[in-house]
C-alpha cells in the first residue's frame, strides 16, 4: 500500500494489545478505524482489527496517525520534565 492510499485513511497505532495480543490486535501494528465522536467521548475507538470486523477498543491503547503531504507521523506527548 503506497503512503497516498494510507494518508486517505483513518490510522491509529496500537500500543498496548493487552489480552487482545495474537488474537484481535497486535501491538506496534498500524490499524484503521472508524471515526465516532459518540464513542471517542467515552473513551472507545472503533478499529477493524484482525477479523476484518470493526470492533470497540479502549482508546488509550492506540495513538492516532496524522497524515502529512511527505508521509505519516505519530503525535507523542512529552512531559514538562522530558522537556528541559
Amino acid at each position: 500500500m503506497s503512503i497516498q492510499e494510507l494518508q486517505k485513511k483513518n490510522l491509529a497505532l496500537c500500543i498496548d494489545a493487552g489480552d487482545y495480543e495474537g488474537v484481535s490486535l497486535f501491538t506496534l501494528k498500524l490499524y484503521e478505524f472508524i471515526p465516532d465522536p459518540d464513542s471517542e467521548a467515552e473513551g472507545f475507538l472503533r478499529v477493524i482489527d484482525e477479523e476484518g470486523e470493526p470492533y470497540y477498543y479502549d482508546a488509550k491503547c492506540f495513538l492516532k496517525v496524522n497524515s502529512a503531504k511527505n508521509g505519516l507521523s505519530i503525535p507523542f506527548l512529552i512531559s514538562e520534565d522530558e522537556q528541559n
